[in-house]
C-alpha cells in the first residue's frame, strides 16, 4: 500500500521537467529578391532562448543579425523579402502562421524591439510622449493621464533630463543619444517578455551606455524578460549576455556561453573577431584584420562560406559545408577543424 507520505516523497524525488523555451527558431530561411536571384540574408538559423536569459548575436554588417530580428517580429518587408522556410515559436505559438492582427497585438506588448536607427523609427509628426504613450494605450487599459505619468517615469528611467518637459518635444529637438533612449523607453513601456535590442547603445557615451545596460539587467531580473542583444560591440556582449551566437553570411557559425566563447573560441571567424578587439596592454600594436570580403549569399557555392578568408582552411573546407556541431557540452561550432 502506498501511503500519502511515500507518494509525496516519490513525487519530490522526480527531477523537474526542463522549462520550455520562451523563443525557438528552427532552420529559419529569410530571402530577398535581387537582380541576381534571391539573396539569402538568413540561411538556416536556429536557436532557443529561455525566460530571463540574454543571447548576444555578433558578426559583421550584412551577416543577417538584423534580418533575424525582423523575422521574429514579423517585420520583414514583403516584397522583396519572404520567409522561405523554418519555424519561429514564441510562448508556444507559431509566429509564422499567426494572422496580422495577432502579431500586432504581440508587438509592443509581449515582444518588443529597439531599432538601430532612432530617427527613422520615430514619427516626426508626433511628440516623444505621444509615441511612447501609444504602446501603453494600445495594450493596457489605462487613461491618458495615467499613460502620461508612466511615460514620464520611463523617460526618467532611461536618464533623459527634464523628462516632464521632454514629453512634449518632437524627435528633431532631441540629440541622437536622447532619441535612442526614447526608443528604449518605448520598447520597455509594457515590460515585454522578449526584448530584441538592435545596437541599443549606438550614439550613447560610455556613462549612459552603462546606465542603459544596467536598466536592461534590472528588467531581466525583475520580470524574467529574455533579451536578444544584436551588436558589433563585443564588450557590451561580455557585460550583459549569457550566451553568444556568432553569425557569418546568414548562418550561425559558433554558439557558446559567453565566458567559454571568449576564453576558447573554436571557429576561425570568431578568433578573428576577438583578435580585432583593441587592448590596453597592446596600445601600440596594430589591430589584427580579417582579410577578404564577406561572400555574396546567393547560394550555389560549395564548401564553407568562410573558407576563402580562413587561415586554417584545408582541402575539405572548399568542398563540404560544415554544419553547427557540438564540440563540448553547450559549445557548438561549424568548422571541420574544430576544436582548434
Amino acid at each position: 500500500m502506498v501511503t500519502p507520505a511515500r507518494e509525496a516523497a516519490t513525487i519530490a524525488m522526480k527531477p523537474a521537467a526542463p522549462a520550455k523555451p520562451l523563443l525557438e527558431l528552427r532552420d529559419l530561411h529569410t530571402y530577398f529578391a535581387a537582380d541576381d536571384g534571391e539573396f539569402r540574408a538568413v540561411d538556416g538559423v536556429g536557436f532557443t532562448l529561455h525566460a530571463g536569459r540574454t543571447l548576444g548575436i555578433v558578426g559583421e554588417s550584412g551577416c543577417g543579425k538584423s534580418v533575424t530580428a525582423l523575422s521574429i517580429m514579423g517585420l520583414v518587408p514583403r516584397p522583396p523579402g519572404r520567409i522561405a522556410g523554418g519555424a519561429i515559436r514564441f510562448e508556444g505559438e507559431d509566429l509564422l502562421s499567426l494572422p496580422p492582427e495577432r502579431m500586432r497585438a504581440l508587438r509592443g506588448d509581449r515582444m518588443a524591439m529597439i531599432f538601430q536607427e532612432p530617427m527613422s523609427s520615430l514619427n516626426p509628426a508626433f511628440t516623444i510622449g505621444e509615441q511612447i504613450g501609444e504602446a501603453l494605450l494600445s495594450h493596457r487599459k489605462i487613461g491618458r493621464n495615467e499613460a502620461k505619468r508612466r511615460v514620464i517615469e520611463l523617460l526618467e528611467q532611461v536618464r533623459i533630463p527634464s523628462a516632464a518637459s521632454r514629453y512634449h518635444d518632437y524627435p528633431h529637438r532631441l540629440s541622437g543619444g536622447m532619441r535612442q533612449r526614447a526608443m528604449i523607453a518605448m520598447a520597455l513601456a509594457c515590460r515585454p517578455k522578449l526584448l530584441i535590442c538592435d545596437e541599443p547603445t549606438t550614439a550613447l557615451d560610455v556613462t549612459i551606455q552603462a546606465q542603459i545596460l544596467e536598466l536592461m539587467r534590472t528588467l531581466r531580473e525583475e520580470t524574467g524578460t529574455a533579451i536578444i542583444l544584436i551588436t558589433h560591440d563585443l564588450g557590451v556582449v561580455a557585460e550583459l549576455a549569457d550566451e553568444v551566437a556568432v553569425m557569418y553570411a546568414g548562418r550561425i557559425v559558433e554558439r557558446a556561453p559567453v565566458a567559454k566563447l571568449y576564453a576558447e573560441p573554436q571557429h576561425p571567424y570568431t578568433i578573428g573577431l576577438l583578435g580585432a578587439i583593441p587592448r590596453l596592454d597592446a596600445a601600440r600594436e596594430r589591430l589584427t584584420a580579417i582579410d577578404g570580403q564577406v561572400p555574396a549569399a546567393f547560394g550555389g557555392a560549395p564548401g564553407c562560406r568562410f573558407q576563402p578568408r580562413c587561415p586554417f582552411a584545408v582541402e575539405r573546407c572548399g568542398r563540404d559545408d560544415p554544419s553547427l556541431s557540438a564540440i563540448h557540452p553547450s559549445h557548438q561550432a561549424a568548422c571541420w577543424r574544430a576544436p582548434l
